[in-house]
């Protein structure tokens, strides 16, 4: 019986950890599309998740001296991996790519703007599969002009402001996408009722990082679902928890 009952525990623990390492969890069925790996800042992790996910997301610091992006989410150390060598990486052409732009501004954008462009011109990738993302909503029309998909990375604290601060925040990122129109607006999923109720009909690119096992991911499931079959949800990031490559 001991013996028996020990080989129960380890096959739920081995099932356990494939779910919480493997790329197939129940709520991406019939989704899958839509769902990227989140902060895929190196080569191993980019090798990994290309195989399995429909794409991946990565952060960008840009350094305007020497005309490179270096693939790095501050404050973190950088590995002096630069966006040139990631590219060069990619063998799946049809691979969404979201970039995060890190240090984007006024003095820099029209020069980062145009080193992305040769860079994909360069490595043959799909630019309708590829979005710039920053808070610097003004900057992004720079990159819409060469045909890139973009988004307004949104502030992060939306769901805890009082309804009247909200609404006046509200009403001041619709004067900024007036005036500075993007592809959509990018968000935490806890914010997904405002957008919703907000911009209904605005694409919506999100993330939902909870850990496998972890009560807020088992709690989020259903909502989880929800986010993924609205049609204004275009992609929805999601933790890759891998052993190596995480940075």
């Amino acid at each position: 019986m001991k013996d028996k009952k020990t080989k129960i525990i380890i096959a739920v623990i081995a099932i356990g950890l494939l779910y919480l390492f493997g790329p197939y969890k129940l709520a991406y069925i019939g989704v899958g599309d839509k769902v990227m790996a989140h902060r895929v800042n190196s080569l191993e992790k980019l090798t990994y998740t290309s195989m399995f996910y429909s794409g991946v997301e990565l952060d960008l610091v840009y350094h305007a001296e020497n005309q490179l992006f270096d693939i790095n989410h501050p404050p973190a150390e950088s590995i002096n991996l630069n966006l040139d060598q990631y590219f060069a990486k990619i063998d799946n052409k049809n691979l969404k790519i979201w970039l995060d732009l890190k240090n984007l501004n006024p003095a820099n954008a029209s020069l980062a703007a145009n080193t992305l462009d040769k860079l994909v011109k360069k490595h043959g990738l799909n630019k309708s599969l590829i979005l710039v993302e920053s808070p610097e909503v003004e900057l992004l029309p720079i990159f819409a002009a060469l045909h890139f998909k973009t988004s307004f990375y949104l502030p992060h604290q939306l769901h805890a402001k009082s309804e009247n601060s909200l609404n006046k925040t509200i009403d001041s990122i619709k004067i900024l996408l007036a005036k500075h129109p993007t592809t959509g607006v990018s968000s935490d999923v806890i914010n997904y009722e405002i957008l919703r109720k907000h911009f209904n009909k605005t694409p919506k690119y999100l993330w939902d990082l909870h850990s496998s096992f972890s009560k807020k991911h088992i709690q989020n499931h259903k909502n989880f679902r929800r986010y993924a079959k609205d049609s204004s949800v275009k992609i929805i990031l999601v933790k890759v928890d891998l052993p190596i490559g995480n940075r």
